[in-house]
């Protein structure tokens, strides 16, 4: 199998990636809506999707990365190990999310620059970042979630992130990335 090849495969990570988590993402917020409490199996449901959703974001990541990885430089490579690290220990650490959506947001504006990716995905991505990255932190700082508002806005702000990252990989795999400026 060729470079090209393995890259285009991590395009379609990416893209399941995003999907999955919008997915699960969806059905927790329907679940809170409908009961207002947490659903053991939707619960189950979120833990199962997200693992296995967040091993293809990172191997969506990687295959993001080596499309552009001439034309993002040093800042991109930092951008990206920056995106990975956070992204493997968020589960362990919660200064790690905020580290990951850092990461993410460089991320993005170094395809925003390097113009490999759609603009309005990378601006998405940068957008979607830096929003869950803020309501995610301070969520941190907040034990119980305060309202429903609140925790509506955080899966508004996640959906963003990972639609823009399922765009992303969906533009890798279909080829329809453009070459760096």
């Amino acid at each position: 199998m060729s470079l090209l090849n393995l890259i285009r495969w991590g395009g379609l990570a990416a893209m399941i990636a995003g999907v999955l988590f919008i997915v699960a993402d969806l059905a927790t917020l329907l679940v809170f809506v409908l009961t207002q409490a947490a659903n053991e199996g939707a619960l189950l449901f979120r833990s199962i999707a997200a693992l296995s959703a967040g091993i293809l974001l990172l191997l969506g990541l990687v295959g993001l990365y080596a499309r552009q990885s001439e034309a993002i430089g040093i800042l991109g490579l930092v951008a990206f190990l920056v995106a990975f690290v956070g992204s493997v220990l968020q589960r362990d650490f919660v200064w790690a999310s905020m580290l990951a959506k850092l990461g993410w947001a460089l991320f993005g504006a170094v395809s925003l620059d390097a113009g490999v990716y759609p603009q309005a995905a990378a601006v998405l991505l940068i957008i979607g970042a830096v929003l869950s990255g803020v309501i995610n932190g301070f969520l941190a700082n907040t034990q119980p979630v305060a309202s429903s508002a609140y925790f509506v806005s955080i899966v508004v702000f996640d959906i963003i992130f990972y639609a823009s990252v399922a765009w992303l990989g969906s533009s890798l795999f279909m080829g329809r990335s453009q070459e760096g400026s």
